[in-house]
């Protein structure tokens, strides 16, 4: 039910150009297209997570941050974008199985009912009262939360203690 999740590179992604009213015209990853609805992911490799207006998240388990870096800048160069490199600031942790949403759920303000947090959704919230990025990555359900490095230890701990109530005892 709760495990590390093995993402090998991480990187945010910010416009510094203003957005045009009206305008579909989104940065492109080769023909990957970033989403622009926030809240949306999209599929591939890498994963793209729309974060907030002109800023992404984009998530590898492929590619290292540098192979993974190597292929993002000739592909944005002049889009402008400005990316950070994130890998070692982050960890994620995946949360599955039948109890996931339920256990999501107690530390969780967000609607995490099947019908709206549907695979392919993300979202900026807080869980156990720290700062996450929650994507539902599919309907099994399987989430993957991811928390700055200082915050591991506790959110880790808080939500293998959550998850007693359902009976789960593997961390």
């Amino acid at each position: 039910m709760l495990e590390r999740s093995q993402i090998l590179a991480r990187f945010r992604a910010q416009s510094w150009v203003p957005e045009r009213p009206g305008s579909d015209k989104a940065p492109r990853l080769g023909e990957q297209a970033f989403p622009t609805q926030v809240g949306t992911t999209s599929r591939g490799s890498p994963r793209i997570l729309c974060l907030g207006p002109g800023d992404w998240l984009i998530v590898s388990r492929e590619q290292t941050s540098s192979g993974l870096r190597q292929r993002l800048d000739p592909d944005l160069a002049g889009q402008g974008l400005a990316l950070v490199d994130v890998t070692d600031a982050w960890v994620t942790l995946e949360v599955h199985g039948p109890s996931a949403r339920d256990l999501l759920a107690k530390g969780c303000g967000l609607d995490l009912h099947r019908h709206s947090f549907v695979s392919g959704r993300c979202a900026r919230t807080r869980c156990a009262q720290i700062p996450v990025i929650l994507e539902c990555l599919d309907d099994s359900p399987r989430f993957e939360l991811s928390v700055a490095r200082s915050y591991f230890d506790y959110l880790h701990s808080w939500l293998k203690d959550a998850a007693a109530e359902f009976g789960e005892r593997r961390a």
